[in-house]
């Protein structure tokens, strides 16, 4: 085969067009655009469809129509009441939150005068502990030279101090319970405890020695004047806790603390009259005693001023009536948290404006006081609880007719 000439078979056709692709190719229908209505032919349409509608058609138009309105007037109600409600809402929150910021400055102030407190009740604990522990140290210069019935009085005494003991233990774990450092009063209470087990154990031992004859064997070696000069020594220790006994009666602001001071005056009375027996021995051996006499009437004295000094002190009278205040307001407290209708709200309202009629009495007492020169610091400290407890009382009365307000729907 010439390759001039290539071979037929493998010769392309020319390619061939579709029908398809000649067709013309239809043009897109335009969208139509919306016709527009001017006023008067919307009129015109509505009217005509209102003269084209039947009995029928016509009622259930102004059917809707009617509850149509309804419907708006009722949310337009609802909307009215719930701004309002909202309004109100607004306004108790905002004077909470002026409450809350006056609540935080007076719980500083409070703050600062209880801390104050907790210092002075502190140092007066210690002064009571060391005035025990010299009370411990005369009882045991007695022992020694009692007789039985002395040993008894001195039994007295000891149940006395064992008493005030678990008082003062009592008072600590108190102070620690709010706060206060004890590290130094706890010193001291060791002290005071062997100085008491130690004056058991003396009367013990001096009952004993009695009982068995010992005293009557070794009489003849009494020596009488070391007897004078330990007397003397104890009835000035007992003038000086005299003074600080009496100036405690007048100034002490505390009713739960007035059971201490009177085992203290029974203290006192017994220690005397122990005194005063041997004072008697001294005078039967010939020894004299007139400068003991001299010591022993300030003592005397200081006794017989004790319950005219408690029944004069004008702090613990006005704590009394505030310690009484306060739980009249803790109870109001109680019933306001547990109100449900307005009646007795208003009647709680009422009280409270009493209270603090009250309290300004109590002001005013404290003003007079302070003006007379005294220090009402230790009657301050439970005014001022009066006073949060009262204003606690007046929020809580507030959250009660917010309370009673929104269940009722009378805000």
């Amino acid at each position: 085969m010439s390759p001039e000439n290539p071979v037929s078979g493998s010769a392309k056709p020319a390619p061939r067009k579709s029908p398809a692709s000649s067709a013309p190719v239809p043009a897109k229908k335009q969208a139509e655009a919306p016709v527009e209505l001017t006023d008067q032919e919307l009129l015109d349409y509505k009217t005509q469809n209102l003269l084209n509608d039947d009995d029928y058609a016509l009622e259930l138009r102004l059917q809707v129509g009617y509850y149509g309105e309804q419907l708006l007037n009722r949310v337009k109600y609802e909307v009215d009441v719930m701004e309002r409600e909202l309004v109100a809402l607004a306004s108790v929150f905002n004077e909470f939150l002026t409450e809350v910021k006056g609540m935080d400055a007076k719980i500083n102030e409070l703050t600062t005068t209880i801390n104050a407190g907790k210092l002075q009740a502190a140092k007066e604990l210690d002064e009571t502990i060391k005035q025990e522990v010299q009370v411990v140290v005369d009882q045991l210069r007695m022992v020694p030279n009692s007789d039985l019935d002395s040993v008894e009085v001195l039994y007295q005494n000891l149940d006395a101090l064992q008493d005030n003991y678990d008082i003062l233990q009592k008072q600590i774990q108190t102070l620690e319970e709010i706060g206060v450092k004890t590290d130094g009063l706890q010193k001291n209470l060791p002290a005071l405890e062997k100085g008491i087990s130690r004056f058991g154990k003396s009367i013990e031992e001096r009952q004993l020695s009695l009982l068995v004859g010992e005293e009557a064997q070794n009489e003849e070696k009494i020596d009488y004047d070391a007897i004078r000069a330990e007397l003397k020594d104890m009835l000035q220790g007992q003038n000086r806790a005299m003074i600080n006994h009496l100036r405690q009666t007048q100034v002490m602001a505390n009713p739960r603390e007035v059971e201490m001071l009177r085992r203290n005056q029974a203290g006192f009375e017994a220690s005397l009259d122990e005194i005063k027996n041997q004072m008697q021995l001294l005078e039967q051996a010939g020894i004299a005693i007139a400068d003991l006499q001299d010591l022993v009437r300030p003592v005397e004295s200081g006794l017989k001023q004790f319950e005219r000094a408690l029944s004069s002190n004008q702090f613990l009278k006005i704590t009394e009536r505030i310690f009484a205040e306060v739980e009249v307001v803790i109870q109001q407290i109680r019933e306001a948290q547990h109100l449900s209708n307005a009646e007795d709200l208003e009647i709680l309202s009422e009280n409270v404006e009493v209270l603090y009629e009250n309290c300004d009495v109590f002001a005013d007492e404290l003003d007079d006081l302070a003006e007379q020169g005294l220090d009402i610091a230790p009657v301050l400290e439970h005014y001022d609880v009066l006073r949060v407890n009262l204003e606690q009382f007046e929020r809580t009365l507030q959250d009660a007719a917010n309370r009673i307000g929104l269940t009722s729907g009378q805000i």
